[in-house]
């Protein structure tokens, strides 16, 4: 405060009154504000939590088996820049965000999709969690034999949701996909030397007690769409939860990082310590693709990190067009374990002038 004053005393003398004015007054109402506002108590988060507004899908050219699960095989490189950040936790996709939450140690998780069969076997998966003591009998609910009992729990988590009928028949849809998932990452584990979630028994618990705590919810919802992201943001700013991981898959590299999803991004709350996790496919010659990451599937990927802050920097201050690989194209790139990370902004030639009308 006492800074603030001399310099809107020096203001004064530079024949600038208001806008020393204006920062003496924005200073003692943040003051104010800060003095006057309390936390939530843990049941108003939790109602806060739950009271995500959602997005109403369209059908996809992804609305298949295969997309209830990763194929991405080496989120092992995600986990040192993740670890033990606590907070919220976003992602797209499936599965793969249970490894990423656990390694995180979130505290509240966001899962999100724009496929609505993807969401259904989210709702799946949190419901396994929530009745399987040990990661052996997670496994087990997705095996045919176990039909009876893996449509009994459905039934019982999602008595009342409309889209209980669906969510049983997703089911069926996604289990030879998760079947094989299973055995792949045993193999990969095996071969890289790393845990995912369901092997290792500390993520695997961490998880289950958010599940039992009804602190994960999956949620219908795009990255661009006008919605689901806003309200997670609106969310996680009541609760005074800072969204510490955000993980989009490869989803970025299909559309350009303006419009809408600016707008969504730029309000999400973040802090120096939220981490932005995605990979990319496209452009193999700049971003090579990590070993092993395409033991599932034809195009392997490229795993960045970057801080969420400087993300929204790229956001923020970027001309129209923006594309993810715009961005990956200014990381430190370790070519041998295909992995980078962005540790600077928008260089000054792609900052549009203030008066410009391209300006976000």
């Amino acid at each position: 405060m006492i800074i603030m004053l001399v310099h809107g005393a020096k203001a004064a003398k530079d024949k600038r009154p208001h806008r020393a004015l204006v920062l003496i007054s924005s200073l003692c109402l943040s003051i104010l504000i800060s003095a006057c506002s309390t936390e939530p108590s843990a049941e108003e988060r939790l109602s806060i939590f739950h009271s995500t507004k959602q997005e109403q899908l369209q059908e996809t050219i992804w609305f298949t088996g295969d997309t209830t699960v990763t194929n991405e095989d080496r989120l092992d490189l995600f986990f040192p820049h993740v670890r033990n950040l606590g907070g919220g936790y976003i992602g797209v996709g499936s599965g793969q965000n249970f490894s990423l939450a656990g390694r995180a140690r979130s505290d509240w998780i966001w899962l999100m999709d724009f496929t609505e069969v993807v969401v259904a076997a989210n709702k799946i998966n949190i419901a396994f969690v929530r009745h399987a003591e040990q990661p052996e009998e997670f496994r087990r609910l997705w095996d045919r034999p176990a039909e009876e009992d893996a449509l009994r729990i459905i039934d019982q988590e999602y008595a009342d949701d409309p889209d209980l009928e669906f969510i049983k028949k997703a089911w069926s849809v996604s289990l030879p996909f998760q079947q094989k998932r299973f055995r792949t990452d045993d193999v990969v584990m095996q071969k890289y030397n790393y845990e995912l979630w369901l092997k290792n028994k500390d993520d695997y618990n961490h998880i289950r007690k958010l599940a039992l705590e009804n602190r994960i919810q999956a949620v219908k919802g795009d990255l661009r769409g006008p919605i689901t992201v806003l309200s997670i943001a609106d969310a996680a700013r009541k609760m005074q939860v800072p969204v510490r991981v955000i993980y989009f898959s490869n989803a970025e590299e299909y559309f350009d990082l303006d419009g809408q999803f600016r707008t969504n991004w730029l309000n999400m709350p973040v802090d120096d310590a939220s981490m932005l996790v995605r990979t990319i496919s496209v452009q193999q010659h700049r971003f090579p693709w990590a070993p092993g990451s395409e033991h599932s599937t034809e195009r392997g990927f490229h795993y960045n990190v970057m801080p969420a802050r400087l993300y929204q920097a790229w956001l923020r201050d970027s001309a129209p067009g923006l594309r993810s690989r715009d961005i990956l194209a200014h990381g430190e790139i370790d070519t041998e374990n295909g992995f980078s990370i962005v540790r600077s902004g928008p260089p000054q030639s792609e900052i549009p002038a203030a008066n410009s009308p391209e300006a976000p």
